[in-house]
């Protein structure tokens, strides 16, 4: 009666949590991952915000309008006057003490010797970099969250095979107790068969706090109350009967593209400062209203149109230009070595996961076959045990491997399904955005 009071009090917290658990798949665990995470909204913004930056690199060759008005006031202005003894003085104003004038101009660039091109290839390179590490955070969380929900999906198989220890420890107990009962087992069998059961439940206990564990962190990365419950309703398959072959990194991984990028910046910037060897040509039109404008003679208003061309083409004597270019050469190099070193090192990366994936492949099948061989012999020395032919320790000893047999498989199943993961975030593969 005490042992079973004690499982009932061990199985109210899990019954009491699957009757309020929220139901979810690895794709919704996606994505609330994506709504939830801070980093990857701060860098959607960067991504959005050097988007615009393009868009103003690009109004570069649009017209400038400019307008400038002017209203002022003078108390005194400047006076000529012209005296002819005996007869008369003559005096007038040297100017105008109201003064009011409006400029409109209208400006055109006609070459600027690749400056403007420039600019809008360096903001172009700018924003697909900061684009590329919006996906490559997207990837680390999409990664992050199949791992938590993997992780948490081995806690249930954990659960599930530390409660099966206890039904079999339940059992050897009544078993033990019927045999010695019948005069065939000691009080020592009864010990050691308590104290399987003892530890069996300590085992159920562990698991589940470990499930627990598992359950919130995974609810903080979906930005879930730490107080909710979940119900994984995915289904881990067997893994295949063997790896695929290496598939190689794709062309469209974030890292990769981000260091491709790096290379147009520095590509565009070396353009930008050999521009300065070139002149600068635009045109423009221009409209000026207002008194004294046209006619500085008469105080009224009047007008006038102009268009024309500007020409601007200046030296730094100590060769500032050639040095900018110099270097911007070298900066298009390193950024061209760097992106070699990043498609090799990804390329190494993957080839390491893969050699895990296939190792993951071979812990499962012999973790299946060792819980086939310890359930096998298991169901013989069981029924020995009842027969009174088979001491209640060594019973207790087989099933033991058989618990770690059962242990052994489930984090070898849920294991080879983290490795697949990242072999999907080694690669830049499409896979990682969908189900198990």
């Amino acid at each position: 009666m005490k042992i079973k009071i004690s499982l009932l009090l061990l199985l109210i917290p899990v019954i009491a949590s699957m009757a309020s658990a929220k139901e979810i798949t690895i794709n919704d665990a996606v994505g609330l991952a994506r709504a939830h995470s801070y980093k990857l909204k701060a860098s959607r913004a960067q991504a959005q915000a050097y988007q615009q930056n393009l868009k103003a690199a690009v109004s570069e060759r649009m017209p400038t309008l400019s307008l400038d008005a002017l209203a002022s006031y003078k108390n005194e202005v400047a006076q000529l006057e012209i005296a002819i003894p005996g007869v008369y003085t003559l005096t007038r104003d040297f100017g105008f003490k109201e003064t009011y004038l409006t400029d409109l101009r209208l400006t055109m660039p006609l070459f600027t010797g690749g400056r403007i091109s420039g600019g809008i290839g360096l903001a172009q390179a700018t924003r697909d970099y900061y684009e590329a590490l919006s996906r490559a955070s997207e990837d680390e969380l999409i990664l992050a969250a199949r791992i938590e929900y993997l992780t948490l999906y081995r806690g249930d198989l954990l659960v599930d095979a530390a409660e099966a220890r206890l039904k079999r420890a339940k059992v050897i107990r009544d078993d033990t107790q019927s045999l010695y009962d019948a005069g065939a087992a000691d009080s020592v069998n009864i010990l050691d068969a308590s104290l399987a059961l003892a530890n069996a439940g300590l085992q159920l206990k562990q698991a589940q706090t470990y499930r627990r564990q598992s359950e919130l962190r995974l609810l903080v990365l979906l930005g879930l109350e730490p107080t909710e419950h979940l119900d994984l309703i995915d289904v881990l398959s067997d893994p295949p009967e063997s790896t695929q072959g290496f598939s190689g990194v794709s062309t469209e991984k974030p890292e990769l593209l981000a260091a491709s990028s790096s290379v147009e910046m520095s590509s565009s910037l070396y353009s930008l400062n050999r521009a300065d060897y070139f002149p600068t040509l635009s045109a423009f039109a221009g409209y000026s209203w207002g008194k004294p404008n046209l006619d500085y003679f008469h105080d009224e208003f009047n007008d006038y149109f102009i268009v024309g061309a500007r020409l601007n083409w200046s030296f730094n004597l100590g060769g500032k230009s050639q040095r900018k270019v110099s270097m911007s050469r070298h900066q298009l190099e390193a950024a061209r070595n760097q992106y070699e070193q990043t498609r090799e090192q990804l390329d190494q990366q993957a080839r390491l996961v893969l050699e895990n994936l296939k190792l993951a492949l071979e812990e499962y099948r012999t973790a299946a076959e060792n819980h086939r061989i310890a359930s096998d012999n298991y169901r013989l020395v069981t029924d020995q045990h009842r027969q009174g032919v088979l001491a209640a320790n060594r019973l207790i000893e087989i099933e033991t491997s058989l618990s770690e047999a059962e242990a052994s498989l489930a984090s070898a199943r849920v294991a080879y399904y983290m490795v697949l993961s990242q072999y999907y975030y080694a690669t830049g593969s499409k896979k990682l955005e969908e189900g198990i």
